[in-house]
């Protein structure tokens, strides 16, 4: 019987070993996947915009908020 929940042990934990193999596979995976995408965010969002003016692309932001007009505020303040 001894013998026997040796065994059984021995085989949850080669099996919780190759669980953790394979967690750990997917995780490299991701990681560099990850570093993937990040290179491809850096590339889109880093490259200058291409308009015609070159002040224009010398003054646009592309993480600035949008302006909103007057006339949006106004009726913005009215509904609250």
């Amino acid at each position: 019987m001894f013998k026997n929940n040796h065994h059984d042990h021995k085989q949850k934990v080669e099996a919780m070993i190759k669980n953790i193999n394979t967690i750990s596979l997917e995780m490299k995976k991701m990681k560099e996947l990850s570093h993937i995408l990040l290179c491809d965010l850096n590339l889109h969002f880093g490259q200058p915009k291409k308009t015609e003016d070159p002040k224009e692309a010398e003054t646009s932001h592309p993480f600035e908020e949008p302006e909103i007009p007057d006339v949006a505020l106004a009726s913005i303040s009215l509904s609250d």
